[in-house]
């Protein structure tokens, strides 16, 4: 998956939960809100064994149409 935070020129590849939890964390241009937050408590419960990572994933494309970052599964926007 490839996004694109605003005001960045050059598309992120999402490596992985623990990377689009990072990306949340430190670069996310939303940190509030039901998507941001359900998407922090889903990497979280994949961490734990808790959830799957493709039910994670879902939570972070929600969270990323909430806060308007484009992204794309084949890398074109």
């Amino acid at each position: 998956m490839h996004i694109r935070l605003p005001g960045q020129e050059s598309p992120i590849t999402v490596r992985g939960t623990g990377h689009a939890a990072a990306l949340l964390a430190e670069k996310w241009p939303v940190t509030y809100g039901l998507a941001f937050e359900n998407a922090l408590a889903s990497f979280a419960a994949v961490s734990e064994g808790e959830l799957q990572a493709d039910e994670a994933r879902e939570a972070f494309i929600d969270a990323a149409d909430a806060a308007g970052v484009r992204w794309s599964s084949e890398g074109e926007y």
